[in-house]
């Protein structure tokens, strides 16, 4: 899922449960149970490098990077720190993954062997339904999510 749309899931869980020792690592976990999701993506690529070949992954990058600033300034706005908060906790998994192209593919370094081959077995698991059609799942969640938190928060 987009970065955006975990922002979303975040905010929205946090808004529902409103203990946040018990919505904090429930917006963590959404991170998971999302991606393992139909989703935009390319089956089968090696990291951010591979995805990045394809020029809708840049459209979708902008749009995810546009939202994702205004969510944040909304958010801010509105004063829903903990909306915030939970909103980047859902989304920080997906830092790995960048960190990973950054370091490893970016500036041709040696990853460290345990960490990513755990990360990128875990990730193959989950992400197995990654496809370039998934941006129309993308779109219905976004969708759904933003009416969601609009509602459940009264943002206006």
């Amino acid at each position: 899922m987009t970065v955006t749309n975990h922002l979303l899931a975040g905010a929205i869980i946090v808004s529902v449960i409103k203990e946040p020792l018990l919505a904090l690592p429930l917006a963590f976990v959404s991170h998971f149970v999302m991606d393992a999701l139909p989703h935009f993506g390319y089956a089968g690529n090696k990291g951010y490098g591979e995805a990045l070949k394809h020029s809708l992954s840049y459209w979708v990058g902008i749009a995810s990077t546009v939202t994702v600033i205004g969510l944040v300034i909304l958010l801010i706005a509105q004063g829903l720190w903990i909306e915030l908060v939970a909103g980047l906790i859902a989304a920080s998994p997906d830092l790995v993954g960048l960190y990973n192209y950054t370091r490893d593919e970016r500036h041709n370094q040696e990853p460290n062997r345990f960490i990513h081959t755990l990360h990128i077995r875990f990730d193959r698991v989950i992400q197995r339904y990654e496809r370039p059609w998934g941006i129309y799942v993308e779109l219905v969640a976004f969708t759904v999510l933003a009416i969601v938190l609009v509602w459940i928060t009264r943002i206006y």
